[in-house]
């Protein structure tokens, strides 16, 4: 991700150094996947939450995927598990309810915002962090804004809202993120006289 435009306030400084050691420390407990069995089928979603994107419904119960990473859905009340599993010969990742699985989640990384950002030309995104995941059907325009929640292996987790209104989480290379705030900015302005 390109750090945003400006001058080189110490706050800046200061936000753009804790975002890089919050996307080095989530690098880290990324390596942290488990092995989950699945305790019913799998339906999916793009993000964590019944307002993104309905992937489809994968596997039957006694299946093994992997859990990645897991997120709190405040708004339902909710744990969702981000799994990785392969589908027609290509790997993709998606988002499932925690209850539809085996899995012990607090010992995944849960995923926090990092920044907002844009996308700095047209891109076609993927399932998941690598060329090895699966390539969606639509590209992302230049100039969309959206969240950033995970950065892997040089790809980014963007978040946006597609033009029929549904929330998408997505992965692109990181040349096309452009960072515009960080989460961290907030937390240091506050503390200013």
């Amino acid at each position: 991700m390109q750090p945003p435009e400006g001058g080189s306030s110490v706050k800046k400084r200061l936000a753009m150094l804790a975002c890089f050691v919050v996307l080095v420390l989530f690098g880290a407990c990324a390596q942290a996947s488990v092995k989950a069995t699945l305790t019913a089928r799998m339906a999916t979603r793009s993000g964590p939450g019944t307002q993104y994107t309905e992937m489809g419904t994968y596997f039957s119960k006694g299946k093994k995927v992997t859990a990645v990473s897991r997120y709190y859905d405040s708004r339902n009340n909710v744990w969702w598990i981000q799994v990785e599993f392969k589908y027609r010969n290509a790997y993709r990742r998606a988002y499932t309810g925690r209850k539809r699985m085996n899995v012990i989640s607090n010992k995944l990384p849960e995923e926090k915002l990092i920044c907002t950002a844009s996308i700095t030309e047209r891109v076609v995104p993927r399932y998941g962090p690598g060329e090895t995941f699966e390539s969606h059907t639509r590209s992302i325009a230049e100039g969309t804004t959206g969240k950033v929640y995970q950065e892997e292996d040089g790809w980014t987790q963007f978040e946006y809202k597609s033009s029929a209104g549904k929330m998408r989480r997505v992965w692109v290379p990181n040349e096309y993120i452009e960072a515009i705030s960080y989460a961290e900015e907030e937390v240091i302005q506050g503390g200013d006289d």
